[in-house]
This record gives structure tokens, C-alpha cells and sequence, in this order.
């Protein structure tokens, strides 16, 4: 009996500290206040008026960056409505370009107010804030941090300029993609370490 009682004590707390499921977290969020389910609406209304819903999933374009986890107050994080717009041309680019190239890719950070990008130490001019931008990740764990810059450098070489796309490659496999201007930077966000320069840049 005790071995029993240990057994589902263990289950438990293992089930207990499992991440949470991605869109049962976001519904939650959305029914805490009763305005955002109608503005997450008709955001997704905007994306496929736009033609760019499902780049990648629409609630990931309001996630919180996590990864500094004393930063998180709100799992997710909404734009100013006027902003919105203003993350489309990165999410094209990221359709045309970028997921051909390296396959799906997870969100890892969008939008910050100002308080998240100073808790996370964002640049002050951060492409974040005005919901330019997003860090993403490649979903297939494949894909190297090597394969991005063989793979994403002579895409922005070629196409960057034309359509004003920002590119950041950081540590690991995480890099960024902004709507912003034409630049681009390395692990340390500085343009002297970007590593496509010589590398079909």
C-alpha cells in the first residue's frame, strides 16, 4: 500500500512540473481579461488578411521571451493594436525565405514593452519593442548553428537589401529576424561579429 501511495505521490509531482501545453497556457491567459480574446481576433484577422497567419502559430507572435525567467510576469505579451502591422513584412520574409531554407522554426521572442526589454537587457533601440522582430529557433534539432549561417547568409545577401531585413545569428541556434533595415550582427550585437560577413555577405 505505502509503495502504492509513493508511486502515485511520484506521478504527481512529475506531472505537476511539466511544461504546460502551449495553447491550453494561451486560452488561460487569454480568459483572465475580458478583452483579450476579442483583440487576439481580430489580430489573427489581420495576419490573414495579410497572408501570413500560421507562419508560425499566431499566439507564439505574443510570447513572452523566456529566457530569463525572473522577467516572465505574463506568459504572453500583447502589442499595442497600431503595432501590429508593423511585424508582417518580417513574417513574409520568414514565409518566402527563411523556413524554406531551414524548415519550421518556434518562436523564442517577439514583441517586449519596455519594462521586458530593460529586464532582459534588450538593446534600448531594440526592433523588439516596436514589434519589428522575431529570435527564432529552428524546430528541427538538426539543423546547426553552422547550418543557419551556410544556409541564411546568402539569403540575406541576396534578398536583405530589397526587402529592408535585419539579421542576427546568436549563441546556439537562436537568431533574429527584423523588418527594420537592411544590417546584421553577431552573438555579441555588434555588426563587427556577424557571422555572414565572407560567408555570402
Amino acid at each position: 500500500m505505502r509503495a502504492a501511495l509513493l508511486c502515485l505521490c511520484f506521478l504527481l509531482v512529475n506531472c505537476s512540473s511539466a511544461p504546460p501545453d502551449p495553447q491550453t497556457e494561451f486560452e488561460t491567459w487569454l480568459a483572465a481579461q475580458p478583452d483579450r480574446a476579442a483583440r487576439f481576433e481580430r489580430f489573427e484577422a489581420m495576419l490573414r488578411r495579410e497572408g501570413v497567419a500560421d507562419v508560425v502559430p499566431d499566439r507564439d507572435l505574443w510570447l513572452t521571451d523566456r529566457k530569463d525567467p525572473e522577467c516572465v510576469i505574463e506568459p504572453y505579451t500583447m502589442p499595442p493594436e497600431e503595432l501590429w502591422p508593423r511585424i508582417v513584412p518580417a513574417l513574409r520574409f520568414i514565409r518566402d525565405y527563411v523556413k524554406p531554407a531551414i524548415g519550421d522554426v518556434a518562436v523564442a521572442s517577439s514583441y517586449r514593452d519596455d519594462a521586458l526589454n530593460t529586464c532582459v537587457h534588450g538593446a534600448s533601440q531594440s526592433a523588439h519593442r516596436n514589434f519589428y522582430a522575431l529570435d527564432l529557433v529552428p524546430v528541427d534539432d538538426a539543423v546547426s548553428r553552422e547550418q543557419l549561417i551556410e544556409s541564411l547568409c546568402p539569403i540575406h545577401a541576396r534578398e536583405g537589401r530589397r526587402f529592408g531585413i535585419g539579421l542576427g545569428i546568436y549563441r546556439a541556434r537562436r537568431f533574429h529576424v527584423d523588418a527594420r533595415g537592411y544590417r546584421g550582427w553577431g552573438e555579441d550585437f555588434h555588426g563587427a561579429t556577424f557571422p555572414c560577413r565572407g560567408n555570402g555577405a
